[in-house]
């Protein structure tokens, strides 16, 4: 059979070569011309009532033969709290270091997460965020951020699909509307662990009408899993495919649930 639901959970269960054959065109749709920061991630939209986790980013990037880059180390530290099983909120602190120069402040970062449909009742997860980035000292534009965040299971392949869009305020903000889908791929390896891929694809501000080679897009591996019922890592390596992307970024976060 090609696809059966089980229940009204909807999960499906696919031929292997069917799941396969997905993966592949849903990575080859959102790498056509259509990045993103070190510490990025492409998540998900579930919300746990009474659950806080707090997690330690760290990103690094090597852009020596990109056109509009240069090398760079950011940190971040995020707070998350599950208020109800539909909200729950983040503060998120980040640092920024470039070629030269010392680890500085970069912004504080307050986002809402809104979980709207369960996998349990519509055979995936979907919500959205709305965040305020405010920028330390002379780092201006501010940001604000709304997001569309989906994940489902295509037999033994979690897929999560993000498009994140964001607009400058304040200080030196310009107009328009920037946006950066993100997708995840990956497949369980070993009890507890996952191995994929994923790509984050920054396409800039729209009202620029930039070309491929002017917006950062970048694809590689992703490794994550459990360190213990309560501590979790991931781990990841992409490379630039466009010119004025980093040629290689490398991220590794560690989180603590409570």
């Amino acid at each position: 059979m090609f696809f059966e639901t089980k229940n009204h959970s909807a999960s499906l269960t696919l031929s292997p070569i069917c799941s396969l054959a997905l993966v592949l065109i849903a990575f080859m749709i959102i790498s056509l011309p259509a990045g993103a920061s070190t510490t990025g991630s492409v998540g998900s939209a579930s919300v746990s009532k009474g659950k806080t986790s707090l997690e330690a980013r760290i990103g690094y990037s090597d852009a020596e033969n990109s056109s509009s880059q240069d090398e760079r180390f950011r940190s971040r530290v995020q707070i998350d709290h599950g208020f109800t099983d539909y909200y729950a909120g983040r503060i998120v602190i980040s640092q920024d270091r470039r070629k030269g120069d010392n680890l500085e402040h970069d912004a504080i970062k307050v986002e809402n997460r809104f979980y709207l449909m369960n996998k349990d009742d519509y055979g995936f997860d979907f919500g959205l965020r709305a965040a305020y980035s405010h920028k330390d000292g002379d780092k201006k534009p501010n940001a604000l951020e709304f997001g569309l965040y989906a994940l489902a299971s295509l037999d033994v392949y979690e897929v999560r699909v993000n498009q994140i869009f964001s607009h400058e305020v304040g200080a030196d903000a310009e107009d328009g509307i920037g946006g950066e889908p993100r997708l995840q791929v990956t497949r369980p390896i070993i009890q507890g662990h996952r191995f994929g891929l994923e790509s984050f694809h920054d396409f800039g501000n729209f009202s620029d009408d930039s070309e491929y080679s002017d917006q950062s897009h970048t694809f590689g591996p992703v490794f994550k899993g459990k360190i213990s019922e309560t501590m979790k890592y991931e781990t990841g390596y992409r490379v630039g495919i466009s010119d004025s992307a980093p040629d290689h970024s490398f991220k590794f976060f560690l989180s603590h649930t409570f």
